[in-house]
């Protein structure tokens, strides 16, 4: 075992040098210097801690030593209990090679060697049984050291002679640690592969080596080293590590001893490479078990606190660590920690300060490469920033893993142990998946947070919404609810499963044979999707929902599932009734603007029809109390039962005359026994209000003007819902539309009594104005007949004349004024008789003369020769005189055309058309209203009714007048009239 670098100087005498590249001279030499190399190795000094002399057992070590250069007989011990197994005659040693009997004890000791060497696959048992094999059948003691994964050299088995000294051999190398990389010695078989042979070492050179530092080497000597063999313990390629052989005897080991540990060596090499291999099969199996359990852990984990336990115990029972972190990496590169195990609170928060952009980049944070520092140096030196929390959390080495998932680093794995140590490629690999599996159950952790918060929400939307699902499964015959289904339906809130039908049998009546059609015909035809909506029966009365799904077909294309969601629409249903009810009630008030109060029990009748059980509407008496003016009930038998009769009582607490009273809302939203007793019954009406059994009541006033006009009320009964706060607004909606209804109707027959007076103040104005107009003009005429009697003509003839044509002027605004109140009074008389309108509008124009003279218009006519028809003269005169006249007036200088004549369906015409200044096409819809004006009064002058008198002559004629006109080209009026029309009373 010793590691002397002493040199012979030549061959030992007798024998032929080595012929192959086994060293076998390398112990005894002969330096220059004269001296013993001091790098000695460990294993050498092991061989000299056997404290067994040379003399004390010279005889033992002679019987069984193996191939000595004397050629005598050496015996083979066998390993376990050291009787010979085989007597083998050695060779001499100038004719080398031994006897056919040396040989087959070889043979014997090998084929034990190698049952022996099998027998086990366990590391330490294998090469316990090695050094049990040499001694003290080879050797008087002998050293196993191992070459471990981190290239340490370890003694892992030693045998002694004298089994109370084998302590002596590991103690030497704990006291004097083996090396890897020297050049000599056990490191020099180590690294070569190669064998080394000491046949002697002299005392002086063991002083000379120990002089110079080796003191493992003088141990040895003590113990009795006095010849050694060193062969490599060589597997697939490698050397797994270096068995030695140390005898105390010099000189006892030779080239067939050699020969003989070279082959046990490689025996013993097997056996080791198959015990280390099973070892690391034995170790996968158990990474791959404790694999397999972590991912069972990790896949019951569903939270990032039970991640990262698992994690946690699992690194910290696998590598030993004595201090273990697993961190969150946030999305702005702080770290969370998740579990800590053994670090100080000064070191968590450091984990959890803000990141340094400056000196991240590029750390073991942002990359996906596992950090592995075997010392705290090389953790220092690749983390300068953290060199002073390092140091105070202690010496050894660190890890830093990342969490690396499918899309990037959800956090770190922190590691810490108290010594320097080597990371192996299996513990890396291990570490490294626990870590990646961690990294992959934060992302389920985190998608299983995100979908039960997403599930949440949704469970919530559908609670809040009044939503459920449901599934019908055509298969197996079931249906399936959700609880929020359930909860709608009016049952237990919980999943259930039921016979597919159940729903069917909880649908109102009425909407049941369309649902159930609609149900089968989507079993029936190709998938699709489907929308309903009908009503459920609950015990609080009917709901309305919605329904939308999709039914699904089976591989032969049938239909085999319906699935969807229902919702609760019962509000909805409900304000789109309070809308219809508005809607309605306007409409119904809108044809009756002229009797409001003939339309109010058709506006209770749709109340109870869309909202209420019973509605009651009462007015204001002209003596200050309600007067009931309708009242309707949901079923029709009874409304008489609500008419109450003239004198009867209420009771003062009754919500219309508490309504009535103060002029504010009185809503009961529920009524027990003793309160409908309290509010609505006296003692006469207690039977009433015991049958109509109301579970609410709605008074609301009507009110316009600061004036309480009267109260409508509803009230409702099971099973019809009770009234709620929309009700309220939308009866007060209600109320006002009928307020403003009543005040528009009261304001409408003010108007109209207005009018009529109006009217008939005109008609009686219009009589007293005619009666000093007619003696004006027969005083006018009196007087022009005397002065032409009396022969004179000068300026007074003029002034009369003026004066003639203003009073003329005056009775024609007098006669309009007439007709106006005539028609408003609908007192316009028609006297119908043949007429001839061509010869009409002759008689017209000749009386007109004057007037298109003074207004420079030239009259062109194109009239037939006779027009005749049923009309009234007068009447159709005065509309002639009135076209013509504003023909005249309008036509600027330009001439006025006049044409008449029958079309195909026997109707007469006559147009009177003007090239003068046209109307505007504003003006043109309210040319014929009454005192209205296409021109400006201050220059036309008018009151603006010729147009208007003339259109409703024509009309109750059975004509009508048409005008076309633009501005700057003239207009032209054409009157249309029927002629043999019948009329059997006077025109309105």
């Amino acid at each position: 075992m010793p590691e002397s670098s002493i040199e012979p100087s030549t061959e030992p005498a007798g024998e032929p040098p080595p012929t192959s590249a086994v060293q076998t001279n390398d112990a005894v030499s002969a330096p220059s210097h004269g001296g013993v190399d001091a790098s000695v190795s460990a294993a050498e000094a092991v061989a000299s801690a056997v404290a067994v002399t040379h003399e004390a057992s010279s005889s033992a070590r002679e019987a069984v030593s193996l191939g000595t250069r004397g050629g005598a007989a050496v015996n083979v011990m066998d390993p376990q209990g050291g009787v010979p197994a085989a007597s083998v005659e050695g060779v001499p040693p100038r004719t080398g090679g031994p006897s056919a009997s040396a040989e087959e004890g070889r043979f014997a000791f090998l084929a034990r060697a190698g049952e022996v060497l099998a027998s086990s696959l366990d590391e330490p048992t294998v090469l316990r049984q090695l050094a049990q094999l040499v001694v003290p059948g080879l050797a008087d003691w002998c050293a196993v050291d191992v070459v471990t994964p981190s290239q340490q050299v370890v003694r892992r088995a030693a045998a002694h002679r004298d089994p109370a000294l084998a302590p002596f051999v590991y103690a030497i190398a704990e006291r004097w640690p083996l090396r890897a990389d020297g050049a000599q010695g056990v490191a020099h078989v180590l690294g070569t592969g190669l064998p080394r042979l000491i046949p002697d070492l002299s005392e002086p050179q063991v002083q000379e080596a120990v002089a110079r530092g080796n003191a493992a080497l003088g141990e040895a000597w003590r113990l009795g080293c006095r010849s050694v063999i060193q062969v490599p313990l060589e597997a697939r390629g490698r050397v797994l590590g270096c068995l030695s052989l140390i005898s105390g005897t010099a000189g006892r080991f030779g080239e067939c001893d050699l020969e003989l540990a070279r082959e046990l060596a490689r025996r013993a090499a097997l056996s080791l490479d198959n015990a280390l291999l099973y070892g690391e099969a034995r170790q996968a199996q158990a990474r791959t078990a404790r694999l397999q359990a972590v991912t069972a852990a990790l896949s019951r984990a569903a939270s990032e606190d039970a991640v990262a336990q698992v994690l946690a115990r699992e690194v910290w029972e696998a590598s030993g660590a004595t201090r273990v972190a697993v961190l969150a990496l946030e999305e702005d590169g702080r770290m969370r920690p998740l579990r800590v195990l053994g670090y100080s609170e000064e070191a968590l928060a450091s984990f959890t300060r803000p990141p340094d952009r400056s000196a991240s980049k590029g750390s073991p944070e942002l990359r996906r490469e596992a950090g592995w520092f075997s010392t705290l140096e090389e953790f220092i030196a690749c983390h300068p920033r953290d060199a002073e929390l390092a140091r105070r959390q202690g010496q050894g080495a660190r890890a830093v893993v990342p969490l690396w998932g499918e899309t990037r680093v959800r956090g770190l794995l922190l590691l810490a142990w108290p010594e320097p140590r080597v990371f192996p490629a299996a513990e890396r690999s291990f570490l490294e998946a626990l870590a990646h599996q961690c990294a992959q159950a934060l992302e389920r952790a985190a998608l299983y947070e995100a979908l039960r918060e997403r599930t949440e929400r949704l469970r919530q939307a559908l609670v809040t919404g009044d939503m459920g699902t449901w599934r019908l499964d055509l298969v197996r015959g079931r249906e399936l609810r959700d609880a929020a289904l359930n909860h709608m339906l009016g049952l237990a809130a919980v999943d259930s499963v039921v016979p597919v039908g159940d729903t069917l049998e909880r649908l109102h009546p009425e909407d049941r044979p369309h649902v159930e059609a609609e149900f089968h015909r989507f079993q029936r035809e190709a998938p699709g999707f489907f929308e309903l909506e009908f009503r459920v029966l609950r015990r609080d009365g009917a709901r309305w929902m919605h329904s939308v799904g999709q039914s699904f077909a089976g591989p032969d294309g049938k239909v085999t599932e319906l699935t969807g969601a229902m919702a609760d629409v019962t509000r909805r249903k409900e304000a789109e009734e309070r809308l219809q009810l508005l809607l309605d009630a306007s409409r119904v008030l809108a044809l009756r603007l002229d009797d409001v109060e003939e339309a109010l029990p058709q506006v209770a009748r749709l109340v109870v029809d869309h909202v209420a059980t019973g509605c009651l509407v009462d007015l204001s008496a002209p003596d200050g109390t309600l007067r009931q003016v309708a009242a309707a009930h949901r079923m029709a038998g009874h409304d008489a039962l609500l008419r109450s009769p003239p004198g009867r009582a209420r009771r003062a607490s009754h919500p219309a005359l508490q309504c009535f009273r103060t002029g504010e809302v009185c809503f009961l939203s529920r009524l027990d026994l003793q309160l409908r007793d309290e509010v609505f019954a006296t003692d006469a009406q207690r039977p009433l209000v015991q049958s109509l059994s109301p579970t609410s009541a709605l008074s609301v006033p009507l009110r316009a003007r600061g004036r309480t006009l009267g109260v409508i009320t509803l009230f409702t009964a099971d099973p019809q819902r009770t009234l709620v706060a929309a009700d309220v607004t939308m009866a007060e909606e209600l109320a006002l539309r009928v307020s403003v209804a009543l005040e528009n109707a009261r304001l409408f027959h003010d108007a109209q009594s207005a009018v009529r007076l109006r009217d008939e103040f005109l008609s009686v104005a219009s009589h007293e104005l005619k009666t000093p107009l007619t003696s004006l003009i027969l005083q006018h005429n009196l007087i022009a007949r005397a002065l032409e009697v009396a022969g004179t003509q000068g300026p007074v003839t003029g002034k009369l004349n003026t004066a003639q044509r203003q009073v003329h002027r005056l009775t024609a605004l007098v006669d309009n004024l007439l007709d106006v109140s005539r028609l408003s009074l609908g007192k316009l008389a028609l006297e119908r008789a043949e007429v001839d309108l061509a010869q009409l509008t002759r008689d017209a124009v000749e009386r007109l003369e004057d007037v298109f003279t003074q207004a420079r218009c030239p009259l062109r006519l194109e009239l037939p020769r006779t027009l005749t028809g049923q009309w009234d003269s007068l009447r159709l005169d005065q509309v002639l005189v009135n076209l013509l006249t504003n023909a005249a007036k309008y036509g600027a200088g330009h001439p006025v055309t006049v044409r008449a004549g029958v079309d195909a369906s026997d109707e007469a015409w006559l147009e009177v058309r003007d090239e003068g200044i046209g109307i505007e096409a504003d003006a043109l819809p309210r040319l014929f209203g009454r005192f209205e004006r296409a021109v400006s009064e201050r220059h036309y002058g008018g009151l603006g009714l010729g147009l208007y008198i003339s259109r409703q002559i024509v009309e109750a004629l059975g004509g009508r007048i048409d005008v076309d006109s633009q501005p700057g080209q003239g207009a032209t009026f054409t009157l249309r009239l029927p002629r043999n029309m019948t009329f059997s009373a006077a025109a309105p």
